[in-house]
Parts: C-alpha cells; structure tokens; sequence
C-alpha cells in the first residue's frame, strides 16, 4: 500500500466487494521496477528489532528478493481472486446471464415478470415474448427452459390442453439441457414431465436432485419439488422442500397456497385450512386457491361450495370450458345434490373415455365421497385392470379414510399407490 502510495507501484483495484482485492499486469510491473533505486531506501520502512544485519546498516534482504516477494504477493492474489470469481460464476452464471443485445435482454426480463404473475394474460404474453426470443437467439438456453416453465403453467392456470402444454414443455426443455446441460432450471422442466406427463417418480427425482445439485437456492425447483413429493405422499420430504422454497421466496402466493394443499394432503386438516383461509381473506383474486379451497369442500360433501369455488377458478382462469361445467352442475343442484353427483361422474367418465383424463382417481374419489360403494369398488377394478399408478396423494388419502376398515377398498387403493420414491 505504501509503495503504491509513494512510489507510484501500478497496482489495480477490482471495485465492488466487501475485501478490496488488488492485481497487476506483469509488463507494468516490469517497467515499475526497472525505473526504481534502491528499493530499501524507504524512510518509513525501517528494519524491525531482529532483522538488521550486524553492522547495522545492509538490509537482511536485497531489493532483488523484496520485489520478487511483492511480485509473488500480487500474482498469489491475482490467482485468488480469479479462482472466487470463477467459482462464482461457475455456480450463478446460468442463471443471471443475459442476451447480449440489450433489446432482447429486455425481452427476457418482461417474459420472466410475465410468468411470475401467473394470470391467463401473463402466461400468454410470456410464451409469446420466448417465442420470439427463441426465434432471435436460438442458442439462449434460458429462455427455452423459461419457456418449459410458461407452457407447464398455462395448463394449470388455463390456456393449454395437458397433452399440449407437456409436449410443448418437454421439447423445450431439452433442448435447453441440449444448449446448456449446467442449466438447473431445464433439469427442473424435465423433471417436472417425467413425474406428471411420463408418471415417473424415480427419474423426476434424479432430474430435481440434480437442478438442487447445480443451483441448490432455487426456490422455483424446491418449490415444484416439494408439490411433487406431495403428490407421491412423501408428506415430510415435501413440506421440508416447501419450507426452504418458503424461506427463499418469502411472500410467493403460489408457494403459500401449495404449503397449505400439501398439509391438507398430509392429514393436517386443521392447519391447511386454517392457511387456506388466510390466504383467502389476502388473495381473493388468487385462482389457486380456489382450486384447492373447492376440493376440500368437495370431501366434506359441500357440494354447493364446492360448485362455488370451481366457478370462482373458472372464472378468474377464464377456463371456458370449466365454466361451462361449474354452470351444468349449478343448475343440477337445483333438482339436488345426488343431480350434482350425477352430472359430476358422467363429465369424469366423459374424460376418462376421451383421453382428456388417464387414469381413474378423480372418479374414484368422486363415487366415495357420494359413498357409492359399488361404483368405488368398479372403478377400482378397471383402474387395476388398465395397470395404473397413482401418486394423487391428496385424493387417495381421502379416499382411504372414507373406506377406512373396508379391507377390498383398501387392498385394491394400496395397489394402485404402490410406487417408488421420488
């Protein structure tokens, strides 16, 4: 510090940081020193009690190996620095980096805001501002993995057909692993269709460990994480992930109110709606929470809140077609509830039949809350017959306590259920 003071060593500053880290170019130096004397005449740098040699007036060292130890100094902290800096970016790069052109760097960022909103309008705005990002820079890994992510929520707020939106999903999100396989959050998008498209818990665990691996702070991947191990019935392992999801990204609506669904899912009924309810009173606009707020109704037998809160999510999802079938069972209530429960089991079978829907829980869990024995028992059998595997942790915990000690039920729900791990 003195030597840059006084005697003018070209010593550079890296600004910013908490430690000021310094560095230097080798022909600099070599141009300092050939200009310097005798590099022991510093009048402030006496030598220390010890280190003077016996007569008191050489130094114990000669300028040759003073310079070489500065030099050595600066190239150890230059190294150093390099090395933070590398690592540093080695474990954020992907995820802050940016198109060059700031114009499309722009495009980026509004996408990006567009997809947090999660309403019908944003998530159609998003996807067409990827689109023309991945049209202008195809090689831009993260908007294909952002895109993933816009095409896997307009299902699920409205906008998209589950076979589109997973298809869509898939291909976009390998090819992002294709441009960038660093890149956690197109692990996560893959992740994501291997257990809800593809009905693969072992292999979305694989892919969610790794994005956790490469990013292990993304409140997006612990967040989707922890929604499928709910689903799985790895109730611990899932309000553990959306809790770090929580702490993360303090405030999200959408974390708060699967926090809530994966309680509900665990048994813990008390507290799921009691945060349900909370999250009501705050975020009545919130389509999510009505799709969960309906179906809790729904197992408690309210039907007529059940067809109220379905409609509030048709509505604020613009979800055309559930609006039309919210209105067909609001009208069938009129006659009654066990209208309401026939107009609800042939849209269910309708589904099943028409591909719309693959597999048999949602009817199951529709004939056992009506306790409609017989028809449970048949469902079950043709589910059992056509080899499926259930997670749906949520309804087939409720179908269990609504049978609980028939012995046929619960043989044949358990088989359906009998999966691996996440």
């Amino acid at each position: 510090m003195r030597w840059a003071q006084q005697r003018g060593l070209p010593v550079k500053r890296i600004p910013g940081g908490k430690v000021g880290t310094v560095y230097a170019l080798a022909e600099e130096l070599d141009a300092w020193a050939a200009s310097q004397g005798r590099l022991e005449d510093d009048p402030q740098a006496s030598a220390p009690e010890g280190l003077a040699s016996e007569k008191g007036s050489a130094p114990a060292f000669s300028p040759k190996w003073v310079l070489a130890g500065v030099l050595a100094l600066i190239v150890i902290l230059t190294a150093l620095t390099y090395g933070v800096l590398s690592f540093s970016s080695d474990k954020t790069s992907a995820a802050l980096k940016l198109p060059a052109d700031p114009a499309l760097a722009q495009t980026y960022l509004d996408a990006r805001d567009s997809w947090a909103q999660r309403t019908p309008q944003s998530l159609e705005r998003a996807q067409t501002l990827l689109q023309t990002l991945t049209q202008k820079e195809p090689s831009f890994a993260p908007a294909w993995s952002a895109l993933a992510d816009v095409y896997l929520l307009r299902h699920e707020f409205g906008g998209l057909d589950e076979k589109s939106a997973f298809e869509k999903a898939e291909i976009a999100a390998l090819e992002a692993r294709r441009l960038d396989a660093s890149l956690a959050a197109a692990h996560r998008a893959i992740g994501f269709v291997q257990y809800w498209w593809h009905d693969d818990p072992a292999s979305a665990g694989k892919s969610f460990r790794e994005a956790l691996r490469l990013s292990p702070d993304d409140p997006q991947t612990h967040f989707w994480f922890g929604t499928l191990l709910s689903d799985n019935g790895q109730h611990v392992e899932a309000i553990r992930e959306l809790k770090k999801a929580r702490l993360l990204e303090p405030g999200s609506r959408a974390i708060q109110t699967e926090m809530a669904w994966a309680q509900w899912a665990a048994g813990n009924d008390t507290q799921a709606r009691q945060d349900l309810g909370k999250l009501l009173e705050e975020n009545a606009t919130f389509a999510l929470i009505y799709d969960c707020t309906s179906e809790v109704k729904l197992a408690d037998g309210d039907y007529l809140g059940y067809v109220n809160d379905l409609t509030e999510f048709a509505r604020l999802t613009e979800d055309q077609a559930l609006m039309s079938h919210a209105q067909r069972l609001r009208t069938a209530s009129k006659s009654g509830i066990q209208a309401v429960q026939t107009e609800m089991m042939a849209a269910a079978v309708g589904e099943l039949k028409g591909g719309d829907r693959r597999k048999h829980v949602w009817a199951v869990f529709l004939a056992s809350v009506a306790q409609d024995r017989a028809q449970t028992v048949s469902l079950l059998r043709e589910a059992t017959r056509r080899k499926e595997s259930w997670g749906d942790a949520a309804r087939t915990g409720r179908i269990l306590r609504l049978w609980a000690g028939d012995a046929q039920i619960t043989a044949l729900v358990e088989r359906l259920t009998a999966r691996p791990d996440a």
